[in-house]
């Protein structure tokens, strides 16, 4: 499979690490936004929740750190870091996972986002802009994942960077 080759407008090459947050806006439309937190190695998923039921949120916040250290007693590997927080605006929930990039895998970040879309249905926000992607484009993306995600495990991004969704494009930014 050919390497991920990202360019600004400029014509220089988008970092490795860029492109895996690239991919997984690209790849899972349920996620609003992720960050790469560079002291931690670890990144953080944001989904939105519009109408969902507190107590649900809540619940999911015990529930997601077991599922994930059921799934990863499975695999044999061990999480460093594993962390869900929500806050309220409205009738509107942001729910951030937090998760170390050592122990993480395409698989996971699959399992969380199928959790979510399990648990809360509807009430998951999600960008479907440009409407369904096709089979073969959702498979190189999770394959990307993947390859991106054991880079990251050695070559950590010297930054904090965040992707977003903004009205269908993913905007990535760094400080």
């Amino acid at each position: 499979m050919a390497a991920l080759s990202l360019q600004y407008k400029d014509g220089r090459q988008v970092p490795e690490g860029a492109g895996l947050l690239i991919s997984i806006l690209v790849r899972y439309a349920e996620v609003g936004s992720i960050y790469y937190w560079q002291e931690k190695h670890a990144l953080k998923f944001t989904f939105l929740l519009m109408g969902a039921e507190g107590q649900a949120v809540e619940g999911l916040r015990n529930k997601l750190p077991l599922a994930l250290a059921a799934f990863h007693g499975l695999e044999g590997s061990a999480m460093t870091l594993c962390g869900v927080e929500s806050r309220c605006e409205g009738d509107i929930y942001s729910l951030t996972v937090t998760r170390d990039v050592e122990s993480m895998t395409q698989t996971e970040v699959g399992l969380i986002v199928d959790l979510l879309r399990c648990e809360f249905g509807e009430a998951l926000v999600l960008d479907d802009a440009d409407g369904a992607i096709p089979e073969d484009e959702l498979l190189f993306q999770e394959e990307l994942i993947g390859r991106l995600l054991a880079k990251m495990r050695d070559d950590e991004i010297d930054k904090n960077v965040v992707a977003v969704r903004d009205e269908g494009r993913v905007l990535v930014f760094k400080n």
